[in-house]
This record gives structure tokens, C-alpha cells and sequence, in this order.
């Protein structure tokens, strides 16, 4: 498996205006054409506001499907030019019901691992000026996900995602999905999930407190 990398980008923390008052955000991150250098906390350039919840080694690199762009755009009427969801990395093809926790992937001269889905969060809508677009992202399962790096290295927009090593757990990141917001009560996936060694810390110990 391996899948185009059609976007590249970074952004600083800014504070912008929203229909609802200033944001403080990294957010709104910008394409770069050229290459980057990929470390074990971020790509050059880069950089998050909300360090708390975002960021860190479990964090490293945001990657969001680029058809999922289509369906939103279908349903909310309106174009979304990349990166409308705040990504690091614009992919296409890749998808969370087909990619696992601890899939390892080579992208350009770096080695990353998934570590997690991401959590749609009020940002998004804030941006946007979409109040129920959290929600809907939860609803469909379009959330993108996390991945650490093994290795840094150089990376830039056209190179590819490659699978080198499928986790053997086969737990995809919709199943995360499903067990966070669907499906709450299936304690078997909780305990799968849970003893997921390359699952993310933070993540790991919220689902922990179900038990």
C-alpha cells in the first residue's frame, strides 16, 4: 500500500479572528513546496499553540485523508482548499478503516508509525464558522490520525506514504473510532485496544478509566 503525499504543510501559532472572537491557533497552516525536515516532534517550521493537547512525540504529524475533502465539500456545499483541517500532511487514499495502530510507513526519508485518531475539536468549527462540523466528523468517522516518527528525515509534497510494516494487532483507526464515540460499551475492543502497545499514552490511559 502506499499513497500520495498532495500536500505539505506547517504553520506557527497566530490569533485570528472568528465569528465568535479571537483564536489563538496553529491551525491555519500554509503548503510549502519545498522539502522539510521531518523531526521526532515536528516539521521544521511548525509548531502548536495548545501544547497540552497537541504535539509531542505521539503527535508528531497530523495526517488527513484528500477525499474526504470531496464529501465535505458535497455535504457542506462549499470548496476546502488543503489544508482546511489543519494537517500536517494531505494524503490521498489512505483511509482510517484501512490502516492500523502501529501500521509503520516510509515517507520520504522518514519512518513514521500511527499512533492515534485524531479528536475533532472546537477549532475546526471555530475556523470554519460550521458549529456542528465536530460533530459530523465524529458522526462519518473522517477524523485523520496521528503518527510518531522512527526516524527523521527529509520530506516533501509528492512523495509517497508506503506501508513497510502492518501491526498484527489488525486493529484499525475507524475501530478506535468506533470504541471512542459508537461504541462505547464493547468491553473485548476496550481491552484489544487498550493493550495496544504502539496505541498513544494519553489516549491509552483515557480509555484506561472505562475499565
Amino acid at each position: 500500500m502506499k499513497y500520495k503525499l498532495l500536500s505539505l504543510n506547517v504553520g506557527r501559532p497566530e490569533t485570528y479572528e472568528t465569528s465568535k472572537g479571537e483564536l489563538e491557533s496553529a491551525y491555519r497552516k500554509k503548503p510549502v513546496s519545498t522539502p522539510a525536515f521531518l523531526s521526532y516532534w515536528n516539521f521544521e517550521g511548525d509548531e502548536q499553540a495548545d501544547k497540552k493537547n497537541h504535539g509531542g512525540r505521539d503527535k508528531a504529524v497530523c495526517l488527513y485523508p484528500a477525499q474526504h475533502y470531496r464529501h465535505w465539500e458535497e455535504h457542506y456545499g462549499q470548496s476546502f482548499a488543503f489544508p482546511s483541517f489543519g494537517e500536517n500532511i494531505t494524503v490521498e487514499g489512505v483511509s482510517e478503516e484501512e490502516v492500523h495502530i502501529g501500521d509503520i510507513f516510509q515517507m520520504g526519508e522518514a519512518l513514521l508509525q500511527i499512533s492515534e485518531p485524531r479528536k475533532p475539536c472546537y477549532i475546526i468549527a471555530r475556523t470554519h464558522g460550521i458549529d456542528d462540523f465536530p460533530a459530523q466528523v465524529m458522526k462519518e468517522g473522517f477524523t485523520g490520525f496521528y503518527l510518531r516518527v522512527l526516524k527523521e528525515g527529509t520530506v516533501q509534497a509528492g512523495d509517497y506514504l508506503s506501508l513497510v510494516e502492518a501491526h498484527p494487532a489488525g486493529v484499525t483507526v475507524d475501530d478506535v473510532n468506533q470504541l471512542r464515540y459508537h461504541d462505547r460499551d464493547n468491553k473485548e475492543l476496550l481491552e484489544k485496544v487498550i493493550h495496544l502497545e504502539p496505541l498513544a499514552e494519553g489516549l491509552k490511559e483515557s480509555l484506561k478509566k472505562r475499565l
